[in-house]
């Protein structure tokens, strides 16, 4: 999704394993991997990733990947080092450190995911219940959303609360945003529907706000909580939110050529606060992993566990999930901030992780995920002979969302589709009803009602699927 840079801050990357924008003609040269001599997967040298993911982009990148037990590093840099430095050489060096943006809702949804483990907390606890006594002039609605609904960004919740406008001094806004400031708001605000629980819609706000119910339903801080029972018990030392000594080892950050600052916050800690490097990311990813039998126990598994429908696929304990239930299914989630970069992803099936950092917020890690989403979820790509006037059946415009559609049109025999605000793009068929977006392994699929008329359609890609319903009988004609 192309995003502005104030907005890239309000909501997590959601790039490659959603099919919007990936259908618009005019991103594809932008999306689609580069060629080297093998195609980018997960069994890939992390050095080869790393190349990838950060392109022509200043700044460094450094790639983490877990596969047979063994960790593996690579990195890129922009400009090249006279040397390469010996911290990417493996975990038992000080590696830089990176701000992992919007990873940090994983450490949030495993707390939840601890926390019902022990009996502590419910999913079904409410606002209302865990706040009573403690925040005045909540409304009915807000005090009904559930923890479930917190974590799984199906509150209802807004993006952000008032007070962080995402004007132009937006790292001091979230430096001075404080616990009062955010209870106060809370007091303000209005969901986005009259109750929920709503479609998934990306909240920083709902899960700023999960992390501070847990820390106060344990009376102590959020950073506390990670240390005590996350990183701490794991042997994270180089996760944390404050640098103290550490500062000297982040890596400069930038978005495109610009330098950026650090971007520091106290209510929003939960959503986006955590510093951390690939050999940490990677010790927590083999913790995730071993699931109940691991040193985080029976929460590690819980935490993978899909507990609602979100963006054509599920979500877990503030985790993404794609692929089909009893299948091969990946976890992710993926971080940005003012000058960083994050993609952090779980494959169980063959136990394999990858972790990947970027100080530029603008590194294009797009062509490393659709590559890795190629090789998980291939769709058929041969082309399959179609006469060219069956091709009008498709045409027409399908309602995805409230603002969002795909229009299909035809021109030169060919079937071509694009999303609202988009241009357009060229489908190969490749069977009956189905066509192909090869170059990011997207499948068209459409459906037919019992007059055999062609109501709807569905867009599978990495492990995701979204349908929409037909509302139009006439696309406009591509310029």
């Amino acid at each position: 999704m192309r995003l502005l840079p104030h907005a890239l801050l309000y909501r997590c990357w959601l790039v490659a394993w959603l099919f919007v924008p990936l259908l618009a003609g005019n991103a594809l040269a932008q999306l689609q991997p580069p060629s080297p001599q093998q195609p980018l997967t997960l069994a890939s040298d992390p050095a080869a990733l790393a190349k990838a993911a950060l392109g022509a982009e200043r700044g460094t990148l450094v790639v983490g990947t877990l596969r047979n037990g063994q960790a593996a590093y690579g990195a890129a840099y922009n400009p090249e080092p006279l040397s390469q430095p010996r911290a990417i050489a493996s975990a038992s060096a000080e590696q830089p450190m990176f701000e992992i943006g919007s990873v940090t809702k994983v450490f949030t949804g495993l707390l939840l995911a601890q926390a019902v483990q022990r009996g502590d907390l419910k999913l079904d606890d409410s606002v209302g219940e865990l706040l009573a006594g403690k925040v005045d002039g909540l409304s009915p609605a807000v005090a009904s959303v559930t923890l479930r609904q917190l974590v799984t960004h199906t509150g209802c919740m807004p993006v952000m609360a008032d007070g962080v406008t995402g004007g132009a001094p937006l790292v001091e806004q979230f430096h001075t945003y404080d616990k009062a400031m955010f209870r106060a708001a809370l007091a303000r605000i209005r969901l986005t529907a009259a109750a929920p629980p709503c479609e998934g819609a990306y909240s920083n706000f709902g899960m700023a706000l999960l992390g501070q119910l847990l820390a106060e339903h344990y009376d102590t801080s959020w950073g506390e909580l990670v240390r005590a029972r996350i990183t701490e018990p794991l042997g994270m030392n180089d996760t944390v939110i404050t640098l103290g000594d550490k500062a000297s080892r982040m890596a400069p950050a930038f978005s495109g050529e610009r330098r950026q600052p650090l971007f520091d916050m106290q209510a929003y800690a939960p959503a986006s606060a955590l510093r951390s490097t690939a050999a940490d990311m990677l010790t927590f990813s083999r913790a995730i992993l071993a699931g109940a039998a691991g040193p985080l126990g029976p929460a590690a598994a819980r935490m993978l566990t899909p507990l609602a429908r979100y963006e054509g696929a599920e979500i877990g304990y503030a985790v993404m999930v794609r692929g089909p239930e009893g299948g091969r299914r990946t976890y992710y989630h993926a971080g940005v901030t003012r000058g960083y970069r994050t993609l952090w992803l779980l494959a169980p099936d063959t136990g394999e992780a990858m972790i990947v950092l970027s100080s530029n917020a603008r590194a294009p890690m797009q062509s490393v995920m659709l590559a890795i989403g190629k090789s998980r979820y291939p769709v058929p790509t041969a082309e399959v002979p179609i006469d060219a006037k069956r091709l009008d059946e498709y045409r027409g415009e399908y309602r995805v969302t409230k603002t969002q559609s795909l229009n299909f049109t035809v021109r030169s025999g060919r079937l071509l589709v694009r999303e609202t605000g988009r241009g357009y793009n060229a489908l190969t068929p490749t069977g009956n009803d189905r066509f192909a977006v090869t170059a990011i392994g997207a499948q068209v699929m459409f459906r037919r009602d019992a007059a055999n008329a062609v109501v709807g359609v569905s867009l599978a890609q990495g492990g995701s699927q979204l349908d929409a319903r037909r509302v139009g009988e006439a696309a406009t004609q591509p310029e």
